[in-house]
This record gives C-alpha cells, structure tokens and sequence, in this order.
C-alpha cells in the first residue's frame, strides 16, 4: 500500500477572493457522488470561504484527473488549473494537519476551521464517501487541533475587538454570569459584544438612537432587553457592564448626565467606539473601570504577536503527528498477518483446552473456567510478541 495513495487538490486563501468564489461547494452531496463516479475510493470535501480542497484515496485517479473535474464541475476556463495545488502522501497528511490547527488561516490558530473540517468528515460519512484512512485521517486531525489549541493557550489570545472587550470585563468581574450588562450602539462590534455577553452568561439589555433596528436585533436575539435610548443613563447607572459602541460624532455618555445618574456601584465601561463614546473623564470615578479601543487594540496586538510566536511549537506537534500517521499506515500492510496471527492464536488456545477438559474428566467448572483463563493468556502474550515483532519491522 503506497502512502502517496492518499491525495489533496484544491486553492487556499492565498488565491483572489473572486476565484474561491467561483469553486465554492454549494451542494456537498452532489459533489461527492460525481467524484465517486470518477472512481475514487475515499473523497472528502473541505469547503470554506477561505479554501475548496478535495482529499481523496485513489489508486487510479490522479490529481491532473481531479483537477479536470473542478473545470467541468465549476465550468472553468483552462486557465483556472494554473491556481490548483495538489499534494500527495505525508505532505497531504501534514497538510491537513496545519489546517485543521489553524495554521493556514488568515488569522494563526483560529478556532473555525476546526469545527468546518469536523464538518466535512461527518458529511463524508453521512454520505458513505470516506473510509478507514481518510477518516483516520481526519479524526486524528480533529483531535491534534484541539489539542494544539488547548495546550499552547492560542484559542484564549483573541484578536476581535468585541471578544476582547468582554475578556476585560471578565477580568475585572471574574465571572460575568448573572451580571447586568448594556450595550449601546448596535452595529457590528455592538452586537458580536452582545453575542459574547449572551455565551457568558451575562443578562443584556440594549439600546439604539434607531429603536427600530433594536426590535429587528430583538427578533434574532430574543434573549436581549430592549432599552429606550432617552432612558439609557438610568440603565448606566443599575448595570455592572457597559460596552457602548455608536457611530456618533461626539460623547454619548456625558461626564455631567452620568455622574448624576451615578450610583457608586462597580461598573466597568469598555468605550470601543472611534471617535469615542465615552467621556473620559468617567474613568477617575471611584467605582468605575473604563477601558477605550487603544487598550483592547494594544491587547490585540499583544495577542497577534503570541500567536505568531506559538506558530514553532505548533509545526513541531504537527510533525511529531505526521510520523505517528505514517506509522499507523504501515501497519496496514501487514493487518492481514496480524488478524492470521490473532487467528491461529485462538485456535491453538481453543483446540489445547479442549484436549485438557477432555482428559481432566472430574475437574470442577471454577477449575475448568481458570485453566481458560491460563490458557488464553499464553497464547495472547506470544500473539502479541509477534504481532510488535510484524510492526516494528513495518516501520
């Protein structure tokens, strides 16, 4: 069984937005059934915004022939094979180990691709198209992603302004279960903040100058409370959280209106609006953790550059696991003498206790059950002597 067997071919992010446009799998399960018309033994689909990579399992069908079926497929013109990449073997092993730890993302380490190349070996098993080594393949490339995230800490460096945002809070709060957090501003940033408030558990209220887009917001995020924005000091004032994130011109939490709404409880303020929300003045407060988009950029960059320094460690794990793939694959030239061993083993063990039981006429069953027990154990200790001896040999 050769190892270059196993083949990927497909653009990643470093091709024009417009052209991965243009090969984007819309319809998984089409694709897959017209590639396994094409002959491959083993196919699986990644397709995301950044990448529409096919990895297959052929003896056959070469990459050129795959290559082929994403101008027919796509409708293409010729010229479209010059951005198609194809690796084959370990490098399409190591390949798919780097993507699914993020290391061929836009940004190092993020944690999407790893649920998007999750996806697409369920799809593959739902539709019967991967088999044995494509998904061992995947399934070690699942598990080596999680891990590389989890043991070098890479999915706790954020880099979104909003997730950072509530990272601060965090920080200042320990735990932000339960909290009364409000949200001004409902743009972008504004709602990806209420989004990671909502997953931490927070209790959200929000408010709009256009109280229209708050009920539309209410609509998809049923989980928020919608405040009117006249009222929105009173509401500063009761809450532990405020991350205020307009597009106006000028401060819209004024020192003056909020002193004198003010309580003295602790709240902590994140301002990551541009100019800012946020007069800050607010900050000297006693009571009061303002935090501007300097500090969260500052944090962010701070991350960027760990990421990028965690990059070594992580190629190191991918390697360390390319060589433990290519071992479990060389074993499999050798699983038919393997299951022949473990046959004859069992034979033997079978046909030796039977010669015993039969002679030892008065023996008792609990004697009868531990002369099984004896049995079994010697013939499975030199099995397994000889199934190590096949493997090392294999490597």
């Amino acid at each position: 069984m050769d190892i270059n067997n196993i083949k990927m071919v497909g653009i990643g992010k470093d091709v024009p937005l417009e052209l991965r446009e243009k090969v984007s799998f819309k319809d998984i399960e089409d694709a897959l059934i017209k590639l396994k018309e094409l002959g491959l033994e083993e196919v699986v689909i990644l397709s995301t915004c950044h990448r529409s990579e096919i990895y297959y399992y052929s003896q056959k069908i070469s990459p050129q022939q795959v290559k082929n079926f994403f101008i027919k497929y796509f409708d293409l013109k010729e010229d479209f094979l010059t951005y198609l990449h194809q690796v084959c073997g370990l490098e399409a092993v190591e390949h798919i180990f780097r993507v699914a730890c993020g290391l061929e993302s836009m940004v190092v380490g993020e944690d999407q691709i790893l649920s998007q190349v999750k996806e697409a070996i369920n799809t593959a098993q739902v539709f019967n198209s991967a088999g044995k080594i494509l998904f061992k393949l995947f399934r070690d490339a699942v598990t080596l992603g999680k891990r590389a995230r989890a043991d070098t800490g890479i999915k706790d460096l954020a880099l979104s302004i909003s997730y950072i945002a509530v990272k601060f809070v965090q920080e200042v709060f320990n735990d932000i279960a339960g909290k009364k957090a409000f949200v001004i501003g409902l743009g972008e940033m504004g709602q990806k903040a209420i989004k990671n408030l909502i997953d931490k558990g927070a209790d959200v209220f929000v408010t709009n100058r256009t109280f229209s887009k708050a009920i539309e917001l209410k609509e998809q995020v049923p989980e928020i409370h919608i405040v009117p924005y006249e009222q929105k000091y009173q509401y500063i004032a009761s809450s532990d959280i405020v991350i205020s994130a307009t597009n106006a011109p000028h401060y819209t939490v004024d020192y003056d209106k909020f002193k004198q709404a003010y309580n003295g409880r602790k709240i902590c303020m994140v301002d990551i609006a541009l100019p800012r929300d946020i007069d800050p003045r607010i900050g000297q407060l006693e009571g009061v953790s303002l935090y501007t988009i300097d500090d969260l950029k500052r944090t962010a960059e701070e991350n960027k550059k760990e990421r990028l320094s965690l990059i070594g460690v992580i190629e190191k794990m991918v390697k360390e696991e390319v060589k433990e793939f290519d071992k479990w694959y060389k074993t499999l030239e050798i699983e038919p003498y393997i299951k022949e061993v473990s046959r004859y083993a069992y034979e033997v063990y079978n046909a030796e206790y039977k010669r015993i039981i039969n002679k030892l006429t008065n023996a008792s069953e609990k004697d009868k059950e531990n002369i099984k027990i004896a049995l079994k154990r010697v013939a499975n200790k030199m099995a397994n002597k000889m199934i190590m001896h096949l493997k090392s040999n294999a490597y």
